[in-house]
């Protein structure tokens, strides 16, 4: 089911079916979220959890067991359902069942809710169950880039508000490993520019950002979207490899592609979150247009 949310000047369409917000529009039509175009990349928004990215071997082990998981996770077009809704926002809610304790084993609640605010939105996660639960959480947004205004891919860059110290990572067959250099020299006075061949080796992995705020802007004109994200420790930027795509995705993440050198478990992965009884974790990304 499609639920659509509106305020500011901004409409913001969300799904039930992964608990996605797959648009967001101007009062004058410009759409700013990825249409979903399958020559590139059928996806739009997904939600990763209990993992972010390929598990080792496609598994994890959860309290000495191992179970088979899927990269990113089950909840990636899964069904939602929307528990409160008003004019400017909805939210969203996922939960275990019987096919999720086959791939972990805990009884969770996952709730997501989109909010229009001025001149964007937000999407809040709030992540509750079992004591001793062990998870990790992303986003996957994707951007328009180059925005509908005009330009190219490669007239875009980032600009960081505060990058002093982040590193930048690259993937050796979907995993970090020690063996592959990093490429933080790409940064230059906090700025990436937008190349597609950064992106041959999948995605850049961002870590020790001390400001977790950073423009997508056209370097012509300053257009684009201001992205801020909190509860999060990494952020991945990706567009899909050799193929030349008109987006570009913002993944903000507590927790990483599994390390060849790792133990498989789900405790000791970098990132992870383990909740105490009664804990909620709690994170949220937005969304401006500048």
């Amino acid at each position: 089911m499609i639920y659509t949310v509106k305020g500011d000047g901004y409409t913001a369409v969300c799904s039930d079916r992964g608990g996605e917000l797959i648009s967001l529009t101007s009062e004058n039509g410009v759409e700013y979220i990825w249409n979903g175009d399958a020559k590139y990349w059928s996806g739009q928004s997904p939600h990763l959890f209990p993992v972010v990215c390929s598990p080792l071997n496609g598994r994890v082990t959860y309290d000495g067991r191992e179970y088979l998981m899927p990269k990113h996770g089950f909840v990636r077009g899964a069904q939602f359902r929307a528990v409160e809704l008003a004019p400017d926002f909805v939210t969203f809610e996922n939960s275990w069942s019987n096919e999720t304790l086959k791939h972990f084993p805990y009884k969770y609640k996952l709730r997501i809710t989109h909010r229009i605010i001025p001149y964007g939105f937000t999407t809040d996660y709030s992540v509750s169950g079992d004591d001793g639960m062990t998870f990790c959480l992303g986003g996957h947004p994707g951007f328009m880039c180059p925005h509908p205004r005009g330009g190219t891919f490669e007239d875009y860059q980032i600009r960081f508000h505060n990058a002093d110290g982040a590193v930048i990572s690259l993937t050796k067959n979907g995993y970090m490993d020690p063996s592959v250099p990093r490429v933080t020299s790409r940064l230059e006075n906090g700025v990436l520019p937008m190349k597609y061949h950064y992106f041959d080796n999948d995605a850049m992995i961002i870590e020790n950002l001390p400001v977790k705020k950073l423009d997508l802007v056209s370097s012509a004109d300053g257009h684009g979207i201001r992205f801020s994200f909190e509860g999060f420790e990494a952020l991945g930027i990706w567009t899909p490899e050799k193929k030349c795509a008109p987006f570009v995705c913002l993944e903000p993440w507590r927790g990483l592609p599994a390390d060849v050198n790792e133990s498989g478990d789900a405790k000791d992965k970098k990132y992870a979150v383990t909740l105490n009884k009664g804990d909620v974790f709690k994170a949220s990304y937005t969304v401006r247009i500048i």
